[in-house]
């Protein structure tokens, strides 16, 4: 598989930053001569975002400046949702809505063409090949190699081989193809991903996806390094969606005993089943017996203990 690269997108100097211009050079050499400069106005720690032009840089707060060109120039998906690392350097979101990919398993035939990231500041977009879409609605920010950099991992579909998973990286100063999961290999298959984490305790991240969890359920797990990943273990059935659901989070990693629990429901909702990855396997270890609502996350259905990841950057509605 051929990696893809885009061209760095820096967004352009808008009309209200040229106008608070003058305002602010007036404020910068008036207040102590001098000595105090636009950055005292912000927060030391706050993560600012460089709009880059010919002639200045002009600092703003990354949170707001940020989602608003995420908001403002790019075409975002009807549930306008963006992912944010936890320490506001790295941004993610769904671009450029299509309707070319027939399938509506989330509720509408409306899929994304495009994923725009934005990293201190920069920003980078890969737009997808015709026979492509991202039949997702938020991407997923994790460091997935350890290296100290977010990867950006996404559900991606070709148009007549369904669901894959894609995982982005930024090097080279574009977005590259790091590692995938190939495609399912019919029309009108999905899949959905329950977790990215360290399952085992060796260090290395693992990624568990339910394949068909509408027909089948197959729970599967790989661990994740660069090129095609290859499941290690694989037990059904298993759901962790509804069709037409937006609810993507129907999983949760929790800490118990000292072992790491993998939660996903059984496919009859009527049960919820936590796993262990142990000597490369998943171990069936828990079994709660009570009704799953598909609608609701799955953290907020039962009292679980020491929940380490609920879902992997669930859609907030």
């Amino acid at each position: 598989m051929s990696f893809s690269k885009q061209s760095t997108i820096r967004r352009p100097e808008t009309t209200a930053s040229r106008r608070s211009r003058p305002f602010f050079f007036w404020l910068s050499r008036t207040l102590a001569g001098y000595l105090i400069t636009l950055a005292f106005l912000f927060p030391a720690n706050a993560s600012d975002v460089k709009l880059a032009t010919d002639r200045t840089l002009t600092a703003l707060k990354a949170d707001k400046a940020v989602i608003r060109a995420l908001t403002d120039e790019f075409s975002q998906l009807p549930e306008k949702q963006i992912s944010v690392s936890e320490d506001g350097a790295v941004y993610a979101q769904y671009s450029q809505p299509t309707t070319r990919y027939q399938h509506g398993i989330l509720g509408d035939a409306i899929e994304a063409g495009q994923l725009i990231v934005a990293r201190n500041g920069t920003f980078y977009k890969h737009t997808l090949a015709e026979q492509y879409v991202f039949e997702d609605i938020k991407p997923r920010l994790f460091d997935v190699d350890n290296d100290g950099q977010m990867e950006i991992v996404t559900i991606r579909s070709h148009i007549k081989k369904g669901a894959g998973i894609m995982i982005y990286k930024i090097e080279n100063d574009a977005l590259t193809e790091f590692a995938w999961i190939e495609e399912i290999g019919t029309a009108s298959r999905w899949l959905n991903i329950a977790a990215i984490y360290d399952l085992d305790g060796d260090g290395r991240v693992e990624m568990a996806w339910i394949q068909t969890p509408h027909i089948g359920g197959i729970l599967k797990v790989a661990r994740i390094r660069p090129g095609k990943l290859v499941a290690l273990s694989e037990s059904s059935p298993y759901s962790n969606h509804s069709i037409g659901e937006r609810n993507l989070c129907l999983s949760l990693v929790a800490q118990e005993e000292n072992a790491t629990l993998l939660y996903v429901p059984a496919q009859n909702r009527r049960q919820i089943v936590g796993f262990q990855l142990k000597d490369n396997t998943m171990k069936k270890i828990k079994t709660i017996s009570q009704p799953v609502n598909f609608s609701t996350p799955l953290v907020r259905q039962h009292n679980f203990s020491k929940v380490v990841q609920s879902g992997v950057s669930c859609p907030e509605f």
